[in-house]
């Protein structure tokens, strides 16, 4: 398969991973096909074959391509699709606050709403207690 090259060191971030997650480089190693010796070698790449990277994040449930969307060409790939996807987080954002107002506006409506109905219960119990004397 072909590589994948980086200005990151890919392996580094994969070795961060194996502790992370507890796991011993013999199970990884064999989880990847490869031997200790091979995966020692990968922790200090700056790139790793498409197949093993499939294998690496399906062991960590991490998609480790990730981290290849700063790089070029899959920068200039995805770049319009990363503003549009920006622009529609910014407008959620704002519609989400909007909302929140609304919602913290209905809140104070129905607390004053309670106070009023203590009060004109209060107001009621004192009546009958002026009424029944």
């Amino acid at each position: 398969m072909q590589a994948l090259f980086m200005a990151f060191a890919i392996g580094k971030i994969i070795k961060d991973l194996v502790k992370q997650n507890g796991l011993k480089a013999k199970n990884v190693a064999q989880y990847i096909n490869v031997s200790e010796s091979t995966l020692y070698g990968i922790y200090n790449r700056q790139s790793v074959d498409i197949d093993k990277l499939i294998l690496f994040s399906r062991l960590f449930n991490k998609n480790l391509f990730l981290y290849y969307l700063n790089e070029e060409p899959l920068k200039s790939m995805f770049s319009k699709d990363i503003v549009v996807f920006q622009n529609q987080i910014a407008e959620l954002e704002k519609e989400l606050l909007s909302k929140n107002g609304k919602i913290e506006d209905l809140l104070e409506i129905i607390a004053n709403q309670k106070k009023l109905i203590s009060f004109h219960e209060q107001s009621q119990v004192k009546t009958k207690n002026k009424s029944n004397k």
